[in-house]
């Protein structure tokens, strides 16, 4: 299972942007939200909004069997609810997930991707 954690910075003067974007994914928009992530092979995904002396920063925790498969699927989808998604991180953030950067979402990269190993007592 990938494990993912993203932070990325809100822009300045967009804090209530990225606020009102959490709440909607909460709210309004859950139903499709879960559709979106079942789809893509998303099993959990979490969003927070931080505050630091750097500024605000959106920080996601997402979680999938193959990630860099649900990621180009995610840019690629032109499903109404991915698009709006993708729109509103963007005014938020200014992360362009219709052409995500290799660099900030590697194939493969050990300080990205974990599998989760249980112990026994």
């Amino acid at each position: 299972m990938d494990q993912i954690c993203l932070v990325v910075p809100v822009l300045p003067g967009r804090t209530a942007d990225a606020r009102d974007f959490m709440r909607e994914l909460e709210g309004d928009r859950k139903a499709a939200y879960q559709h979106s992530e079942r789809r893509i092979g998303i099993v959990k995904e979490a969003w927070h909004l931080a505050r630091t002396p750097a500024g605000d920063q959106l920080v996601a925790h997402m979680e999938s069997p193959d990630f860099p498969r649900a990621l180009s699927m995610f840019s690629q989808s032109q499903d109404q609810f991915d698009l709006w998604f993708k729109q509103r991180l963007a005014d938020a953030t200014g992360l362009d997930l219709n052409t995500p950067r290799r660099d900030r979402f590697p194939s493969s990269c050990p300080v990205t991707r974990h599998s989760r190993q249980r112990t026994r007592p």
